[in-house]
């Protein structure tokens, strides 16, 4: 098994990689929301362009 070297390159991978994980995660989690409002909303939303 290789030994892996903590040089600041590494930790700042490391680093970056999991903050793009967290970015990720709450993108998804933002999809998940907006698709979940558009759901409630679509029964809705024809009443009112017809009103317009």
């Amino acid at each position: 098994m290789k030994t892996m070297n903590a040089t600041p390159m590494t930790v700042a991978q490391y680093e970056g990689s999991a903050t793009a994980v967290k970015a990720m995660k709450s993108v998804k989690k933002g999809l998940a929301n907006m698709v979940k409002f558009l759901m409630f909303i679509s029964p809705v939303y024809p009443q009112c362009t017809q009103g317009m």
